[in-house]
């Protein structure tokens, strides 16, 4: 594709999430390449949206850290916004997922790094998810997309009540509506680093509901319970990490850091470098590919062995971009789509990850939300009220029947 934004040639898209699309695009008067994340056209005539999509800008400026992607600056497209931020040239950390432990300590050492920087200048993330950390062909690692993060102290953009973050890693004081700080970010830390080395995630449920009331109630399970050889350091960690009440938690990203260097100083475990542990190699002036075919199987292996069918199949389909004769890569994709075809259909309500929510799934996540925190206050009659008048609007929603099941049964 060709299309141009004010001094930008666009190139390629690369890409398309909650808020918007990514472009790959070339700065024609400093002759370096960019991404541009321009907001959806649905979005555009919304003034809160465009609120939050100036208020992201104006986080992001502030941080310039190697571990965080920069970004450049903002401009008017039209009736739309564009932020302009660096280009990485890498992969997403779920490509890399599961990995072993070895390899994900360093990992979650940089992430530390960037979010500890954040949050001494006042800013949280609020949404720490693999698809929001990108690795480059030098082995660093990039936390992207601060747009859904908040300066502390400063008056929420959210009065809507529209949820922001993924479920999967949201803390609990974030579903019960209370005051979130960096050990928040750091709850979120400590579901990555579960799933980074379990190869799943703590708290699994096809129904919202029940998947909210897991991360305000459920002890996580051990990390031991789902991946053997995990030293005592990592597990302690991200038990600690995923503490209920923030107070438990550790007090900072830094706290966080110095447990898991400590930790592998204690043990006699010399930390290696992203690069290394997961077998990146620089990009030189020939091309070379970002990781060796053996690896990349091991990799996709690893992830239908845990029942990551969609990702394996992701992992593989860019991996033959690379090598597209190869017989190995093309034998796994083709297993991964022949086990993701046999699994039972997923019932849960809720969007693709990098798809824009509906009306009607926010009005059903704010339910929900709204729910939970009634039920963890005792105020099961005031959650049965609200629950029915949501019903008598989406009667067909199965996580509703599932939360009027389970308040009935604590009348």
């Amino acid at each position: 594709m060709t299309q141009q934004i004010g001094q930008y040639r666009v190139s390629a898209e690369l890409g398309t999430g909650g808020m918007g699309v990514v472009y790959r695009a070339m700065d024609l008067l400093l002759e370096r390449e960019v991404a541009i994340k321009r907001l959806r056209s649905e979005y555009a005539a919304s003034p809160s949206v465009l609120e939050r999509f100036r208020k992201e800008a104006q986080l992001q400026a502030k941080l310039n850290h190697p571990n965080i992607a920069q970004l450049y600056t903002l401009l008017q497209d039209g009736d739309t916004l564009c932020i302009v931020m660096e280009f990485i040239d890498g992969t997403v950390l779920r490509n890399f997922m599961p990995m072993p432990w070895e390899s994900a300590v360093p990992v979650a050492l940089q992430i530390l790094e960037a979010l500890d920087y954040a949050h001494r200048r006042g800013v949280l993330h609020r949404d720490i998810k693999p698809e929001n950390i990108v690795i480059d062909r030098e082995g660093t690692v990039k936390v992207m997309d601060f747009g859904i993060a908040h300066a502390l102290g400063a008056a929420r953009l959210t009065r809507e009540r529209v949820v922001i973050g993924t479920l999967e890693y949201m803390p609990p004081e974030r579903i019960l509506n209370r005051e979130m700080d960096q050990r928040s970010d750091l709850y979120s830390v400590g579901v990555l680093l579960f799933e980074m080395v379990c190869g799943r995630l703590p708290f699994v449920n096809d129904s919202e509901y029940e998947l909210l009331r897991a991360q305000v109630e459920t002890p996580p399970p051990p990390v031991s319970q789902f991946a053997g050889g995990i030293p005592d350091f990592v597990a302690e960690t991200v038990r600690r990490a995923l503490e209920k009440d923030s107070a438990q938690r550790y007090p900072s990203c830094s706290d966080m850091a110095s447990a898991l260097r400590d930790g592998a100083a204690a043990a006699g475990y010399r930390l290696k470098p992203v690069s290394e542990v997961l077998e990146i190699k620089p990009h030189d002036t020939a091309g070379t590919h970002l990781t060796t075919v053996h690896s990349l199987c091991q990799r996709i292996d690893g992830l239908i062995q845990n029942g990551n069918f969609d990702t394996a199949e992701r992992v593989a389909d860019s991996a033959l971009n690379d090598f597209p004769a190869n017989s190995d890569l093309a034998m796994r994709r083709e297993k991964a789509r022949q086990a993701a075809g046999e699994r039972p259909p997923v019932s849960r309500e809720t969007a693709a990850p990098d798809e824009p929510l509906s009306q009607d799934e926010i009005a059903l996540r704010q339910t929900l939300l709204r729910l939970v925190a009634l039920d963890a206050a005792g105020d099961v009659a005031h959650a049965l009220a609200t629950l029915h008048e949501a019903m008598e609007q989406y009667p067909d929603r199965t996580a509703f029947r599932i939360a009027e099941a389970y308040l009935k049964a604590k009348e």
